[in-house]
């Protein structure tokens, strides 16, 4: 029983914040983390979180994830459907969770996935663990105004980053003693609006940027990619994004080492270095001896 104490590590949840194309940097944020087999019991995303959260949940393979991002852009994942409600729909995100999911369920995940949204007739925050994935993530990255609400069980949903853009909240409601968050607001810049979709996103960025300084308090790691050069719409530079994800990891593993328990590795010696030093010094005293 005592080894069993000794060995237990704490449980580590992971929560991925919303940020429009800036999404990407959390495929980078993924990669580092399998490299350096960082285990994580739970996950939640939110926004553009969400989909990152649901291919960690399954298991994406990275290879999988870095295709299915090629030509995405605002036009890619909108089909024109103008309402009352909104502008477009985001029926081709679910469209985009199908073909990397199949007809998936949250509660099939193999780690135990939270995605949230928002009930846009109430403010309250609604947290899926349960049914089809792509209708959840379809709720959760539904930009208000840009796109029609998402109705699911008699409610109209969009984006939960109105809510919790980055989502600690249900990682420690489903066990986490360790809670690790991936905020892409925290360095992210305003640019100049050119068109409606700039102005809902500049909009959304003002609305939720209280949030990312809240979180430093909420999280025991917080990792913030640098995007200060990036704007919601940078698609095509999915491989910096990817990059500056990826940084932003490396930058935090002495944190999550030490959250962790475990020691920084010392760099290895050769068997025979302390013999050689020795054999070094020795002959040196022996020629002055002469």
């Amino acid at each position: 029983m005592k080894n069993d104490c000794k060995n237990k590590r704490p449980k580590i949840g992971l929560a991925f914040s919303g940020g429009s194309a800036l999404g990407l940097a959390h495929i980078g944020t993924i990669k580092a983390l399998r490299k350096h087999k960082v285990p994580i019991d739970f996950v939640s995303g939110t926004s553009a979180g969400a989909i990152a959260a649901a291919a960690l949940a399954f298991d994406i393979p990275l290879k999988t994830m870095i295709e299915l991002t090629k030509n995405l852009s605002w036009g890619s994942m909108s089909k024109f459907g103008y309402s009352r409600m909104g502008l477009n729909s985001n029926k081709p995100v679910g469209e985009l969770i199908e073909k990397m999911l199949g007809d998936a369920k949250i509660e099939d995940a193999k780690i135990p996935l939270a995605i949230v949204a928002t009930d846009i007739d109430t403010g309250k925050k609604i947290v899926f663990r349960k049914g089809k994935v792509a209708e959840a993530v379809m709720a959760s990255t539904c930009l208000p105004g840009f796109y029609v609400p998402v109705e699911i069980k008699g409610m109209k949903l969009v984006d939960g980053g109105l809510v919790e853009n980055l989502p600690l909240s249900p990682l420690r409601e489903m066990g986490a003693e360790i809670v690790i968050g991936v905020d892409l607001e925290r360095w992210k810049q305003i640019k100049e609006a050119k068109n409606v979709l700039n102005v809902i996103t500049n909009t959304y960025s003002m609305l939720i940027r209280p949030q990312s300084f809240l979180s430093k308090k909420k999280s025991d790691v917080l990792i913030e990619p640098h995007l200060e050069k990036f704007t919601s719409s940078d698609f095509d530079k999915a491989e910096e994004l990817l990059e500056a994800g990826y940084k932003a990891v490396e930058h935090k593993m002495v944190q999550i080492r030490k959250l962790l328990g475990r020691k920084e590795k010392a760099a290895e010696l050769p068997k025979n270095f302390f013999q050689k030093i020795k054999n070094f010094f020795t002959s040196r005293f022996l020629k002055k001896a002469r």
